[in-house]
């Protein structure tokens, strides 16, 4: 009798402890969802909603589709322009590009008026497509099969793309007007965000596409590298340059000005937390390109230049923004890019504020030219901005 009553006692206590971890989980499922709050309340309603939806909708629907629209509308609905949610296939394309990283072939195009193809206008050394044999001046006519002459270059340049390890297949017209095919291996292709040439007038061009990972490398590299060649003067464009992250732009900062306040960051309390540069400067006379592109990192890079009388600024008026990201990684793979701070220029300016930045000397570039900026194709004799900069700087 009493080894039947340690029995019966031994499975009463581990149905207990099962029902109090039971009861303890659930305690901290409702603590995470906040049970009792009014955001329990809208999850418990977006639950239902689904459930109806499966229930009772006639139609056929993708559930990924509809839950990432809903995630997207979430964020969407805070009102701020800079925080986005990002699919799981975003977010992986989106910290390629913070690594100044893309997955393709390795070449750079443009829309081929003649045949209606792509040309090949460059390709990168040691790339896939360099391996496959594809050299600038070929023109890619068919994609996988896929007649590509009669779409736009945005439309025949997206069945390019493709996953590392894929493979695609490419029609090919060469200069000498042959044809052949060149099957081409995806992979992840490193890109530089600088670029820098010494133009007539001993005038050192830098152009920065962005300020993600290795752009304050770069740029101090092709500083460097012109001032060695007799460099008496500097242009930095910062021209559709769409900003990045924080830690290069003060790099480059640093190595530009002298000791000195080049960041402030507005905490929750409204405190400042102010970044300085070291001693020691680059100083040569210079101007910076702007555009209506040039936001973010970009944008603070000429104000901060401006405010200091380092640069004159040149081109047209910037889109004024003066909030900083954070990237928090979801459970389903995809990102929540969401404004968690605020900056001000060392002059205490809220670029938002204020509405971006006036340039010292405003001048408009027409839609083609623009367009033709944007593609990388518009030459420093035929660049309105440019030129206005090279005048500004043979004066100083």
């Amino acid at each position: 009798m009493n080894r039947k009553f340690g029995i019966k006692t031994l499975i009463a206590l581990m149905l207990l402890a099962s029902a109090l971890t039971c009861i303890a989980l659930l305690g901290a499922v409702g603590l995470y969802l906040g049970v009792g709050t009014p955001l329990f309340d809208e999850i418990r309603t977006y639950i239902d909603l689904r459930r109806k939806i499966d229930a009772v909708y006639v139609g056929e629907y993708e559930s990924k589709a509809v839950s990432e629209a809903a995630l997207a509308a979430a964020v969407e609905a805070l009102g701020d322009q800079w925080s986005y949610y990002l699919t799981p296939e975003e977010y992986r394309a989106y910290i390629q590009a913070s690594n100044n990283q893309y997955a393709g072939i390795g070449v750079s195009v443009r829309k081929d008026e003649a045949t209606g193809g792509i040309a090949v206008l460059g390709v990168y050394a040691g790339s896939p497509a360099e391996k496959a044999g594809i050299r600038a001046g070929d023109i890619i006519l068919a994609v996988n099969g896929a007649d590509i002459t009669g779409m736009t270059l945005y439309e025949g340049a997206s069945l390019i793309g493709g996953e590392p390890g894929d493979t695609v297949l490419l029609e090919l017209l060469g200069a000498d007007g042959s044809r052949r095919q060149a099957e081409v291996e995806y992979a992840l292709i490193d890109t530089n965000p600088v670029s820098y040439e010494m133009l007539e007038g001993s005038v050192g061009l830098i152009r920065i596409s962005n300020f993600e990972s290795s752009a304050a490398e770069e740029f101090i590299k092709a500083a460097d590298a012109l001032a060695a060649q007799g460099a008496k003067a500097f242009i930095f464009d910062v021209r559709n340059n769409r900003g990045g992250k924080v830690s290069e732009l003060k790099q480059i900062l640093d190595y530009l000005l002298p000791e000195c306040e080049i960041f402030v960051s507005v905490v929750k309390n409204g405190g400042e937390e102010v970044s300085w540069s070291e001693p020691g400067q680059l100083k040569l006379p210079a101007a910076v390109l702007v555009n209506e592109y040039s936001f973010s990192a970009a944008e603070y890079f000429a104000a901060v230049l401006q405010e200091y009388d380092y640069a004159v600024v040149v081109g047209q008026h910037t889109t004024g923004k003066n909030r900083s990201q954070i990237t928090l990684e979801l459970p389903d793979g995809g990102a929540l890019h969401i404004s968690s701070g605020e900056y001000l220029t060392p002059g205490r300016v809220s670029l938002t504020e204020q509405g971006g930045i006036a340039p010292d000397i405003e001048v408009a570039l027409s839609e083609e030219d623009n367009a033709a900026l944007y593609a990388g194709q518009l030459e420093p004799n035929s660049d309105a901005q440019l030129q206005k900069a090279l005048e500004a700087l043979s004066k100083s």
